[in-house]
């Protein structure tokens, strides 16, 4: 486990030096990622500030880029799983998607134009999603007296709502 946290760190290192390195030297093909506006927004923050102390490590930098890495291979890779579920429960469904993307594409490879015309395909993610969503509810902190319907809430009172209940209540 320590060998392959070594190489990921490193292997990020190494992505996060090229990218300065461009940036440095004005290249702006590559502003248009996350890293990039990660990294110009640190820049800014510096230099704004006059002193190293009030921006990210490169370390941080690190830790954000695998945080939003892992996040989103897991947010879509769950999707993906609850989409071919509710295909295998719906045959009928999954009949159609076929279909379509069989129309679109025929036996070729999937192009990226080709992605925006798939309804179907774009009807059944959005659906997964409604019933699976990627976040299982949201929680909020009341900050001043609030009347919710006949209730009264004090501030300082947690509400919480479980969107998945609310996305499978009949």
């Amino acid at each position: 486990m320590k060998e392959i946290e070594r190489e990921v760190q490193e292997t990020i290192r190494g992505i996060i030096d090229k990218r300065v390195k461009a940036m440095k030297a004005g290249d702006t093909n590559m502003i248009n990622d996350l890293l990039s506006i990660l990294l110009d927004s640190n820049f800014k923050e510096i230099e704004q500030h006059g002193n190293k102390d009030f921006g990210m490590t490169t370390k941080e930098v690190i830790e954000e880029c695998k945080l939003f890495y892992f996040a989103g291979q897991e947010t879509t890779s769950v999707l993906l799983v609850w989409t071919m579920i509710l295909l295998s429960r719906h045959l009928d469904w999954q009949a159609r998607t076929r279909e379509e993307v069989l129309q679109v594409f025929g036996d070729g490879m999937p192009e990226f134009d080709g992605l925006n015309r798939l309804k179907i395909v774009t009807m059944i993610l959005n659906e997964s999603l409604r019933l699976y969503p990627t976040v299982g509810g949201l929680g909020r902190r009341i900050t001043t007296k609030t009347k919710l319907g006949e209730l009264i809430l004090p501030a300082g009172v947690m509400l919480a709502s479980p969107t998945i209940l609310v996305h499978h209540d009949k």
